[in-house]
């Protein structure tokens, strides 16, 4: 399968695209801190890879060394 990169703007806390983490403040309050990271997704159909996990680039540790 191949795969690319694509860069979400996501919460600092649960790191999820869409919202997916119910216990997470990002999906009950509009105020949070946001950060972009690399996401895996299919090439082919989209489709983010992992579970939607952040993946495992040297952008994203640079990213979030300081969160």
């Amino acid at each position: 399968m191949k795969t690319k990169l694509e860069k979400h703007t996501v919460c600092v806390i649960c790191q999820s695209v869409g919202n997916t983490d119910p216990r997470c403040i990002c999906c009950y309050e509009n105020r949070w801190e946001s950060i972009e990271l690399d996401f895996e997704a299919c090439e082919c159909c989209g489709n983010l890879i992992d579970d939607g996990n952040p993946a495992d680039t040297e952008f994203n540790k640079e990213q979030l060394k300081d969160k």
